[in-house]
């Protein structure tokens, strides 16, 4: 007999890969690898993966630059876990051209036949399982013509997004730091809006006063990890 998938199955969805972006130097943040930051333990970038996971998305690429080095470290061990076998990254030669060039790094590294590309940035430390999730049903139920899912809080767009082959190939074929961002404000008619009451999909961690806020605001403490990564204030 078949029985109803559990409450915290996720949705089924077309063919997705996943960019999390995580090449920034940090210049706000002492140039240190934002990533890194341990929420409960377990590093940002880290946490992400494992969302992304648990939204099934098995096929996800990392998008490093500067802190490379670093962050491989953190990497190679996650790939050793069986969750975490569809993991790979790439590193941008060139991260301080912008979003667009980085993101272009994760684009060329996926196949060319996906119906969809979720973006999530490696510093956002309020995400739950569940903003995947939303993102992910309302690409799955959108309407035609539409080539771009974002969430959007208080009017502010956040991440995870979702766009598809036409925006993909638009953005694979711009130049320097342009990238997604260009493309939505020039193609309005094809982004569709996911509403939502709560700013997880909308706080990232730019710099050091953001910690006190995240704590003040939201109760969460994030902590560097003992080592290195710690005291590390020069690009890699």
């Amino acid at each position: 007999m078949n029985r109803p998938p559990p409450p915290d199955h996720p949705p089924a969805t077309e063919p997705i890969a996943a960019i999390v972006m995580a090449a920034g130097a940090g210049s706000r943040f002492g140039f240190r690898p934002k990533g890194l930051l341990q929420r409960d333990g377990e590093a940002l970038l880290a946490r992400q993966l494992r969302l992304l996971a648990q939204a099934g998305v098995s096929r996800r690429v990392v998008v490093l630059g500067h802190h490379a080095g670093d962050i491989t470290a953190l990497l190679r061990k996650l790939r050793a876990q069986p969750a975490q076998a569809g993991l790979s990254w790439v590193v941008n030669p060139a991260p301080d051209d912008g979003p667009g060039s980085s993101l272009r790094c994760g684009l060329a590294s996926l196949p060319e036949d996906l119906d969809g590309v979720l973006v999530l940035l490696g510093d956002q430390p309020l995400l739950e399982p569940q903003d995947l999730r939303a993102v992910l049903q309302a690409w799955a139920e959108r309407a035609p013509g539409i080539e771009l899912v974002l969430p959007l809080h208080a009017g502010q767009p956040g991440h995870p997004l979702v766009f598809g082959p036409q925006a993909r190939q638009a953005v694979m074929a711009a130049q320097g730091g342009a990238g997604l961002r260009e493309w939505r404000r020039a193609h309005p008619e094809q982004v569709q809006a996911l509403p939502v009451d709560h700013p997880r999909c909308t706080t990232d961690i730019d710099t050091e006063a953001d910690l006190s806020t995240l704590a003040a605001a939201h109760g969460v403490h994030l902590r560097w990890p003992a080592g290195p990564a710690r005291d590390q204030h020069r690009n890699q």
